[in-house]
């Protein structure tokens, strides 16, 4: 069960991701935070952000 807090990292570029870390992003639509976990470790670059699903899987939305 992930564990989602105030603490749960943005998602940023040029930084590590490692497998089973957690971001979270703005969804302007829904006006809420979505909590993503990376299953694929890698550095964080254009194309690799949320919700690619190649490195991300949705988590929750808080």
């Amino acid at each position: 069960m992930a564990r989602i807090n105030d603490a749960t990292r943005i998602w940023e570029l040029n930084l590590y991701w490692a497998m089973y870390s957690h971001c979270s992003t703005w969804n302007d639509v829904c006006k809420a935070v979505d909590v993503w976990e990376c299953v694929r470790e890698h550095h964080s670059v254009p194309g690799t952000q949320p919700p690619n699903s190649a490195y991300w899987r949705h988590v929750a939305r808080r």
